[in-house]
Order: structure tokens, then C-alpha cells, then sequence
């Protein structure tokens, strides 16, 4: 049976705009292929002006139905499996060719969230931002001159993804997937490993921020399962606990070399 997926679990996610009228234009792109969530990230103040309006053509919906995020970690809190986009230019991270990327989608399947993120016109998504992709693809073009157009890529993409998706229809459904964590839940998570690394003095002897990626890039490949992640949490926030209050009341020893002083 081939994989099918929900539009209405699909999010277009354009971080940074600078132009209103490829804002427009991935509004328009979004619903020709069946796709009505669009989210922004630091966007203009006047992002539905009229060149984002004209660009739009009949999909004014789309556009005054985005929502506005902060930062990207904001974006994609609610979101299961986040894809960045990428030229390939300068990026130590593993790109995978759009059609691997929509097999691992598609895995995933009905009922996750799942985030297409595109970066600025200019210099794309940073590397900070890719922290939060669980997996990063690239739209295989002439090396010479590779990258495209934000909405030009997206709309390759959109048009890869509404083969597999089931019409957007009230109660539209397909067989769902086994639930992923959440963008949220994945911070926890860090945040928990980020205290465990003070906890054991490991960031002394190596840059915190460079293990706390690779540590992540590890997590993402291996992906886990909500109900893996959860338990995973939990075993890190019972851990810290365990070694603040080693820190915080004194050893049998210690009291005892204590009791002994003079």
C-alpha cells in the first residue's frame, strides 16, 4: 500500500523573508498543492502588504492564516519531524537528495507534524537553526549554479510531497504512525543533557556547545519514538536529581572527618 500523508499534518515554515513577495508566492504555492499551513519566522511587520497580496493570487487565505514566530525553536515546538533545506554550500551536516527526504517523511506518516523549513534569500538557514532540523535535504541542481529560489524550492517540494498526501477534506484520515516527540519535548530533553554535562564537569574539558550538537545529531538519527524519548527524559531529570542532592548533602566521609576536627 503506498504511505500516505495528511496535508493537514504538513507545515511550510519560511524563516527570515526578505522579500514580500516570495512570502506571497509560498502562500499561493502552498494551497496549489493541497497545503494551507504556513508559518513565518521574523517576519516583516508588513508582510501582508501588496506585493506579498499580488504574489498571493487567490490565496489571501493562506497568507492571513500564517502564523508569526520569534525564533525558529518557537516554530517548531509542536512540530514531530522538522526538514531544513539547504544548497548544500559550506555545511558539515549529512544532505540528504529530496527524494530521501521523502521517504523518511512519509515514514513518518499521518498523524506527526511534520515542518518544511526554509531559510533567508540571502545566506539561509543558520547553523544554529539547523540544530533544530531533524534532517536536512537539498534539491539536486546544476553544481554550478545550485541554489534556487525560496519559493521556487518549495514548490518543488510541495508538488514531491502532495503525491503521497490524501485530499485536505473534513475528516479526511489515514492509518496513523507511531507518535514522534514533539520540537518541545526535544528542548526538555536537551536542557536536561546541557545540566547533566555540568553536573559531571564534562563541558570543562570541551566545548559544551559543539558535544550538545553532536549529541543531538546522534538523538535525531536514531529517531526515537515519543514514548523512547519520554523514558529518555525521564532518566535524565532523575539523574540531575540524583547528583544535585549528592552535591547538596555531604558524604558519610566527609561528616565523618568533620566530626573528628579539632
Amino acid at each position: 500500500m503506498k504511505a500516505q500523508l495528511n496535508s493537514q499534518d504538513i507545515y511550510f515554515i519560511l524563516v527570515r523573508p526578505v522579500y514580500l513577495g516570495n512570502i506571497g508566492s509560498l502562500a499561493r504555492l502552498a494551497k496549489n498543492f493541497g497545503f494551507h499551513n504556513l508559518r513565518l519566522v521574523d517576519a516583516p511587520r508588513n508582510y501582508k502588504d501588496a506585493e506579498s497580496r499580488k504574489m498571493a493570487v487567490g490565496a489571501f487565505d493562506i497568507l492571513k492564516a500564517s502564523q508569526t514566530f520569534s525564533t525558529l525553536e518557537e516554530a517548531v515546538a509542536d512540530i514531530n519531524l522538522v526538514v531544513g533545506t539547504s544548497a548544500g554550500q559550506q555545511r558539515s551536516q549529512p544532505l540528504l537528495p529530496l527524494s530521501n527526504a521523502i521517504e523518511k517523511i512519509t515514514a513518518a506518516g499521518n498523524g506527526n507534524k511534520i515542518a518544511i523549513v526554509l531559510g533567508d534569500e540571502r545566506n539561509g538557514l543558520s547553523n544554529d537553526e539547523l540544530t533544530h532540523c531533524h534532517i536536512l535535504t537539498r534539491i539536486q541542481t546544476d553544481p554550478e549554479f545550485a541554489s534556487l529560489n525560496v519559493a521556487q524550492a518549495a514548490c518543488v517540494i510541495a508538488y514531491e510531497l502532495s503525491k503521497f498526501c490524501i485530499p485536505y477534506e473534513a475528516g479526511a484520515s489515514a492509518q496513523e504512525s507511531t507518535p514522534l516527540p514533539s520540537g518541545k519535548a526535544d528542548e526538555e530533553l536537551f536542557q536536561q543533557v546541557g545540566l547533566l554535562l555540568d553536573h559531571i564537569e564534562f563541558s570543562r574539558k570541551f566545548n559544551k556547545s559543539v558535544v550538545t550538537k553532536e549529541l543531538r545529531r546522534f538523538y535525531y538519527k536514531a529517531a526515537p519514538t515519543k514514548r523512547e524519548s519520554d523514558l529518555l527524559r525521564g532518566v535524565l531529570h532523575k539523574l540531575n536529581q540524583a547528583l544535585i542532592k549528592v552535591e547538596l548533602v555531604p558524604s558519610a566521609d566527609a561528616q565523618i572527618c568533620d566530626s573528628e576536627a579539632p
